[in-house]
Protein backbone atom coordinates (compact mmCIF):
# COMPACT_ATOMS: atom_id res chain seq x y z
CA UNK A 1 0.00 0.00 0.00
CA UNK A 2 1.01 3.96 -0.60
CA UNK A 3 0.80 6.56 1.49
CA UNK A 4 -2.52 7.47 0.34
CA UNK A 5 -4.14 4.13 0.95
CA UNK A 6 -2.83 3.82 3.81
CA UNK A 7 -4.48 7.29 4.55
CA UNK A 8 -7.49 6.44 3.19
CA UNK A 9 -7.97 3.14 5.56
CA UNK A 10 -6.82 5.24 8.67
CA UNK A 11 -10.05 7.56 7.68
CA UNK A 12 -12.49 4.51 7.21
CA UNK A 13 -11.78 3.00 10.30
CA UNK A 14 -12.28 6.24 11.99
CA UNK A 15 -15.57 6.34 10.43
CA UNK A 16 -16.13 3.04 11.28
CA UNK A 17 -15.08 3.23 14.43
CA UNK A 18 -17.70 6.27 15.47
CA UNK A 19 -20.62 4.17 13.49
CA UNK A 20 -19.77 1.64 15.94
CA UNK A 21 -19.99 4.23 18.84
CA UNK A 22 -23.21 5.48 17.84
CA UNK A 23 -25.28 2.13 17.74
CA UNK A 24 -23.54 0.71 20.68
CA UNK A 25 -24.43 4.35 22.57
CA UNK A 26 -28.30 2.97 22.09
CA UNK A 27 -27.34 -0.03 24.09
CA UNK A 28 -25.27 1.78 26.96
CA UNK A 29 -27.13 3.98 29.34
CA UNK A 30 -23.21 5.53 29.68
CA UNK A 31 -22.84 6.10 25.90
CA UNK A 32 -26.13 6.75 25.76
CA UNK A 33 -25.78 10.30 28.41
CA UNK A 34 -22.59 10.98 26.31
CA UNK A 35 -24.18 11.08 23.15
CA UNK A 36 -26.89 13.85 24.27
CA UNK A 37 -27.22 17.46 23.68
CA UNK A 38 -29.41 20.20 22.81
CA UNK A 39 -32.71 19.73 24.53
CA UNK A 40 -31.94 15.80 25.00
CA UNK A 41 -29.27 17.21 27.72
CA UNK A 42 -31.44 19.74 29.59
CA UNK A 43 -30.42 20.85 32.90
CA UNK A 44 -32.75 18.62 34.33
CA UNK A 45 -31.43 15.34 33.23
CA UNK A 46 -27.22 16.62 33.71
CA UNK A 47 -25.96 14.53 36.99
CA UNK A 48 -28.44 12.34 37.28
CA UNK A 49 -27.73 8.58 37.22
CA UNK A 50 -26.87 5.63 38.67
CA UNK A 51 -23.64 6.31 41.29
CA UNK A 52 -21.40 4.70 38.65
CA UNK A 53 -22.56 6.96 35.99
CA UNK A 54 -22.31 10.25 37.73
CA UNK A 55 -18.74 10.60 38.07
CA UNK A 56 -18.67 10.71 34.03
CA UNK A 57 -21.98 12.41 33.82
CA UNK A 58 -21.41 15.10 36.39
CA UNK A 59 -22.12 18.82 35.24
CA UNK A 60 -18.51 20.15 34.80
CA UNK A 61 -18.31 17.95 31.85
CA UNK A 62 -21.17 19.46 30.09
CA UNK A 63 -20.67 22.66 28.18
CA UNK A 64 -23.59 25.13 26.38
CA UNK A 65 -24.51 23.65 23.28
CA UNK A 66 -23.88 27.32 21.63
CA UNK A 67 -20.32 27.25 22.49
CA UNK A 68 -20.02 23.43 21.15
CA UNK A 69 -21.83 24.09 18.11
CA UNK A 70 -19.21 27.00 17.71
CA UNK A 71 -16.14 25.10 18.58
CA UNK A 72 -16.47 22.41 15.97
CA UNK A 73 -17.52 24.53 13.23
CA UNK A 74 -15.18 27.04 13.63
CA UNK A 75 -12.59 24.47 13.59
CA UNK A 76 -13.94 22.54 10.52
CA UNK A 77 -13.80 25.73 8.70
CA UNK A 78 -10.13 26.69 10.01
CA UNK A 79 -8.72 23.06 9.15
CA UNK A 80 -10.75 22.73 5.79
CA UNK A 81 -9.46 26.08 4.98
CA UNK A 82 -5.72 25.34 5.65
CA UNK A 83 -6.21 22.24 3.26
CA UNK A 84 -7.62 23.91 0.53
CA UNK A 85 -4.39 26.35 0.64
CA UNK A 86 -2.26 23.36 0.65
CA UNK A 87 -4.19 21.98 -2.32
CA UNK A 88 -3.53 24.95 -4.20
CA UNK A 89 0.06 25.35 -3.23
CA UNK A 90 0.59 21.69 -4.21
CA UNK A 91 -1.56 22.90 -7.89
CA UNK A 92 1.03 25.36 -8.22
CA UNK A 93 4.37 23.76 -6.87
CA UNK A 94 3.99 20.32 -6.91
CA UNK A 95 4.85 19.71 -3.46
CA UNK A 96 2.94 18.84 -0.49
CA UNK A 97 2.93 20.76 2.12
CA UNK A 98 2.77 20.11 6.34
CA UNK A 99 -0.43 17.98 6.45
CA UNK A 100 -0.41 16.50 2.78
CA UNK A 101 3.24 15.90 3.29
CA UNK A 102 1.67 13.93 6.18
CA UNK A 103 -1.09 12.30 4.15
CA UNK A 104 1.25 11.11 1.29
CA UNK A 105 4.71 10.42 3.45
CA UNK A 106 4.44 7.03 1.97
CA UNK A 107 3.42 7.55 -1.83
CA UNK A 108 5.46 6.61 -4.27
CA UNK A 109 7.18 10.06 -6.62
CA UNK A 110 4.69 10.98 -9.51
CA UNK A 111 5.66 9.90 -13.49
CA UNK A 112 4.24 13.22 -13.82
CA UNK A 113 3.57 16.68 -12.55
CA UNK A 114 0.80 15.97 -10.17
CA UNK A 115 -2.45 17.01 -11.05
CA UNK A 116 -5.89 18.01 -8.93
CA UNK A 117 -8.60 15.23 -8.45
CA UNK A 118 -12.03 17.77 -9.82
CA UNK A 119 -14.04 15.49 -7.71
CA UNK A 120 -11.94 15.92 -4.61
CA UNK A 121 -11.80 19.85 -5.18
CA UNK A 122 -15.11 19.90 -5.40
CA UNK A 123 -16.55 18.31 -2.49
CA UNK A 124 -13.57 20.19 -0.33
CA UNK A 125 -14.95 23.31 -2.05
CA UNK A 126 -18.91 22.45 -1.16
CA UNK A 127 -17.72 21.50 2.18
CA UNK A 128 -16.46 24.97 2.77
CA UNK A 129 -19.22 26.45 1.45
CA UNK A 130 -20.91 24.77 4.58
CA UNK A 131 -18.47 25.95 7.06
CA UNK A 132 -19.16 28.82 6.67
CA UNK A 133 -22.66 28.69 6.55
CA UNK A 134 -23.24 27.01 9.56
CA UNK A 135 -20.28 29.20 11.52
CA UNK A 136 -22.88 32.08 10.47
CA UNK A 137 -25.41 30.38 11.72
CA UNK A 138 -24.17 29.30 14.81
CA UNK A 139 -23.52 33.46 15.50
CA UNK A 140 -26.51 34.63 13.87
CA UNK A 141 -29.16 32.60 13.37
CA UNK A 142 -29.47 30.05 16.56
CA UNK A 143 -30.63 31.08 19.29
CA UNK A 144 -29.90 28.44 22.13
CA UNK A 145 -31.88 27.54 24.99
CA UNK A 146 -30.37 28.49 27.95
CA UNK A 147 -30.93 24.60 29.67
CA UNK A 148 -29.35 23.92 26.24
CA UNK A 149 -26.22 21.47 27.15
CA UNK A 150 -23.77 18.97 25.52
CA UNK A 151 -21.40 16.61 26.93
CA UNK A 152 -17.79 17.25 25.96
CA UNK A 153 -17.56 13.72 24.19
CA UNK A 154 -19.95 15.21 21.56
CA UNK A 155 -17.67 18.58 21.33
CA UNK A 156 -14.84 16.23 20.75
CA UNK A 157 -16.47 13.59 18.53
CA UNK A 158 -17.48 16.42 16.29
CA UNK A 159 -14.07 18.07 16.01
CA UNK A 160 -12.74 14.02 15.14
CA UNK A 161 -15.58 14.01 12.79
CA UNK A 162 -14.59 16.90 10.86
CA UNK A 163 -11.15 15.91 10.71
CA UNK A 164 -12.12 12.85 9.14
CA UNK A 165 -14.76 15.16 6.71
CA UNK A 166 -11.97 17.55 5.81
CA UNK A 167 -9.79 14.70 4.86
CA UNK A 168 -11.68 11.91 3.30
CA UNK A 169 -11.92 13.29 -0.66
CA UNK A 170 -8.40 14.34 -0.75
CA UNK A 171 -7.66 10.66 0.51
CA UNK A 172 -9.82 9.05 -1.80
CA UNK A 173 -9.27 8.94 -4.51
CA UNK A 174 -6.47 11.44 -3.86
CA UNK A 175 -5.32 14.87 -5.38
CA UNK A 176 -1.62 13.63 -5.94
CA UNK A 177 -1.47 10.74 -8.45
CA UNK A 178 -4.82 9.51 -8.69
CA UNK A 179 -4.83 5.72 -8.49
CA UNK A 180 -7.45 6.02 -11.09
CA UNK A 181 -8.33 8.97 -14.06
CA UNK A 182 -11.43 10.07 -13.54
CA UNK A 183 -13.39 11.45 -17.12
CA UNK A 184 -16.83 11.26 -15.86
CA UNK A 185 -18.44 15.16 -15.06
CA UNK A 186 -21.99 14.26 -14.80
CA UNK A 187 -22.06 13.36 -11.00
CA UNK A 188 -21.12 17.03 -10.56
CA UNK A 189 -24.31 18.42 -11.75
CA UNK A 190 -26.64 16.07 -9.29
CA UNK A 191 -24.44 16.52 -6.42
CA UNK A 192 -23.75 19.93 -6.71
CA UNK A 193 -28.21 20.32 -6.70
CA UNK A 194 -28.20 18.05 -4.35
CA UNK A 195 -26.17 19.86 -2.26
CA UNK A 196 -27.71 23.36 -2.84
CA UNK A 197 -31.19 21.77 -1.62
CA UNK A 198 -30.06 20.79 1.57
CA UNK A 199 -28.33 23.88 2.07
CA UNK A 200 -31.13 25.82 1.44
CA UNK A 201 -33.99 23.41 3.50
CA UNK A 202 -31.09 23.68 6.30
CA UNK A 203 -30.93 27.06 6.57
CA UNK A 204 -34.59 28.00 6.14
CA UNK A 205 -35.38 25.17 8.88
CA UNK A 206 -32.23 26.53 11.36
CA UNK A 207 -34.46 30.17 10.77
CA UNK A 208 -37.95 28.22 11.63
CA UNK A 209 -36.17 27.26 14.90
CA UNK A 210 -34.61 30.33 15.99
CA UNK A 211 -37.70 32.04 15.40
CA UNK A 212 -39.36 29.74 18.03
CA UNK A 213 -37.16 31.55 20.47
CA UNK A 214 -37.50 35.10 20.69
CA UNK A 215 -38.74 36.08 24.33
CA UNK A 216 -35.74 36.34 26.92
CA UNK A 217 -36.72 32.96 27.98
CA UNK A 218 -36.03 31.02 24.42
CA UNK A 219 -38.51 28.23 25.47
CA UNK A 220 -39.14 24.91 23.27
CA UNK A 221 -42.22 25.39 21.14
CA UNK A 222 -43.16 23.04 18.41
CA UNK A 223 -41.88 24.61 14.95
CA UNK A 224 -44.21 24.91 11.77
CA UNK A 225 -43.15 25.36 8.06
CA UNK A 226 -41.39 23.76 5.01
CA UNK A 227 -39.84 20.40 5.82
CA UNK A 228 -41.46 20.37 9.31
CA UNK A 229 -44.78 19.36 8.22
CA UNK A 230 -43.52 16.10 7.38
CA UNK A 231 -40.86 15.27 9.74
CA UNK A 232 -39.62 16.53 13.19
CA UNK A 233 -36.20 16.89 12.21
CA UNK A 234 -36.14 18.04 8.56
CA UNK A 235 -32.30 19.79 9.33
CA UNK A 236 -31.19 16.76 10.23
CA UNK A 237 -32.73 15.03 6.85
CA UNK A 238 -31.36 18.07 5.22
CA UNK A 239 -27.88 17.50 6.76
CA UNK A 240 -27.84 13.87 5.90
CA UNK A 241 -29.06 14.99 2.08
CA UNK A 242 -25.55 17.57 2.54
CA UNK A 243 -23.22 14.64 3.20
CA UNK A 244 -25.37 12.06 0.63
CA UNK A 245 -24.33 15.39 -2.47
CA UNK A 246 -20.57 14.35 -1.60
CA UNK A 247 -20.60 10.64 -1.65
CA UNK A 248 -22.33 11.11 -5.30
CA UNK A 249 -19.90 13.76 -6.77
CA UNK A 250 -16.85 11.61 -5.52
CA UNK A 251 -18.27 8.60 -6.32
CA UNK A 252 -15.84 6.98 -3.59
CA UNK A 253 -16.22 4.30 -0.79
CA UNK A 254 -15.07 6.30 1.88
CA UNK A 255 -17.58 9.29 1.04
CA UNK A 256 -20.05 6.71 1.79
CA UNK A 257 -18.98 5.90 5.11
CA UNK A 258 -19.11 8.92 6.24
CA UNK A 259 -22.75 9.33 4.88
CA UNK A 260 -23.51 5.98 6.69
CA UNK A 261 -21.89 7.47 10.34
CA UNK A 262 -23.96 10.90 9.33
CA UNK A 263 -27.12 9.10 8.89
CA UNK A 264 -26.58 6.56 11.98
CA UNK A 265 -26.02 9.51 14.00
CA UNK A 266 -28.34 11.86 12.98
CA UNK A 267 -31.38 8.86 12.63
CA UNK A 268 -31.00 7.88 16.42
CA UNK A 269 -30.82 11.64 17.77
CA UNK A 270 -33.72 12.65 15.36
CA UNK A 271 -35.70 9.56 16.65
CA UNK A 272 -34.95 10.49 20.83
CA UNK A 273 -35.87 14.27 19.49
CA UNK A 274 -39.25 13.09 17.86
CA UNK A 275 -40.16 10.99 21.17
CA UNK A 276 -39.33 14.19 23.58
CA UNK A 277 -41.67 16.44 21.40
CA UNK A 278 -44.08 13.52 21.63
CA UNK A 279 -43.56 13.55 25.32
CA UNK A 280 -43.12 17.57 25.85
CA UNK A 281 -46.40 18.79 24.12
CA UNK A 282 -49.37 16.47 23.81
CA UNK A 283 -51.15 16.32 20.80
CA UNK A 284 -47.86 16.31 18.88
CA UNK A 285 -48.38 12.96 17.16
CA UNK A 286 -52.06 14.01 15.75
CA UNK A 287 -49.58 16.17 13.42
CA UNK A 288 -48.32 12.52 11.58
CA UNK A 289 -44.92 13.42 11.16
CA UNK A 290 -41.74 11.26 10.68
CA UNK A 291 -39.13 11.55 13.26
CA UNK A 292 -36.63 12.65 10.34
CA UNK A 293 -37.41 10.38 7.04
CA UNK A 294 -40.77 10.85 5.37
CA UNK A 295 -42.84 8.24 5.48
CA UNK A 296 -40.39 5.79 6.66
CA UNK A 297 -38.69 6.84 9.88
Amino acid sequence: FDGWRWSMLVVRAGFWGMITLCWVSVFIPVLRSFSRYGKLASGAEVGNGRRAMKLFNHPALYIPSSLGFKLFYTWLLIFNSLLLVEVSYLSYSGKPLCILAILYAFDQPCSAQPQLEIHSLTVSVLLEFHAVRRVYECWKVHRFSGTSMQHVTVSAGGIAFYILAALSPLVDPGVICPLVPRGKLWPLVPGILLFLVGSYHQHKCHKILAQLRRGPERRYGVPFGDWFQIVSCPHYLSEIIIYASFAVISETATQWVCVLWVASNLVITGLRTHHWYIKKFPGYQSLGRKAIIPFLI
